[in-house]
């Protein structure tokens, strides 16, 4: 170790001259640190009726509102977005998380975009609803994943 430091400080290799070994260059590439892990999501809406439509409505401008930053009381600072919990369903009349699917940690709205016209034309209803509506949804986690975060005793997927 100290030949390699003193190559670094000479600009020569002194290390491979003492050792007859070379220092991996590659080491870097197999473990820098802990990776946030993104998720996208893409979702079709087609409402059937003027209620279905104000709840799309209201489903979209949620997520628009609530992935942007806020501004404080004062309006010199800017307040986090909102943070979400994600969780696959698997019993529909309980909140339990499904056994083969992954979990996730909290996560924030990333990216969140619409496309008005998914069928590839300009189309309404009657009441100015557009007849289709595709949204597409970026999470990134705020936390890492660690190696205890995955018990081996749990009946889930883990993380």
């Amino acid at each position: 170790v100290a030949a390699y430091f003193a190559g670094q400080a000479v600009g020569a290799n002194v290390f491979t001259r003492a050792t007859g070994t070379v220092v991996n260059p590659n080491l870097e590439l197999l473990f820098s640190g802990p990776r946030l892990r993104t998720f996208r999501f893409n979702f079709t809406l087609t409402p059937r009726s003027v209620e279905e439509a104000i709840m799309v409505r209201r489903i979209i401008k949620f997520f628009k509102r609530t992935s942007a930053p806020s501004l404080s009381s004062s309006g010199l600072f800017l307040k986090t977005p909102s943070i979400y919990t994600l969780k696959y369903i698997f019993d529909k009349e309980g909140d339990e998380q499904h056994p083969f699917l992954n979990k996730f940690k909290p996560c924030a709205l990333t990216s969140f975009n619409v496309n008005y016209t998914p069928d590839g034309s300009y189309s309404t209803y009657k009441g100015g609803s557009m007849t289709s509506y595709a949204i597409d949804m970026t999470f990134g986690e705020l936390q890492p994943i660690y190696a205890g975060d995955n018990a081996n005793d749990s009946t889930d997927m883990g993380f």
